[in-house]
């Protein structure tokens, strides 16, 4: 069974990007479909490891 890690965007990344774009690139990134929500103006998600603003870019 494989452990998810929590990924928080901060304000300054989830400003420039949509939620949308965010959720297609991790599907690219991870090849599954990886759910991302807005909580207190961050985006949060759980994938297999820690993405990098660089990789999400």
């Amino acid at each position: 069974m494989t452990t998810n890690v929590r990924n928080t965007l901060g304000a300054d990344a989830t400003g420039y990007i949509r939620r949308e774009r965010l959720q297609d690139r991790l599907r690219v990134i991870f090849k599954l479909p990886i759910t991302v929500e807005l909580r207190n103006d961050r985006f949060v998600f759980y994938a297999p490891r820690l993405v990098t603003e660089d990789e999400i870019e």
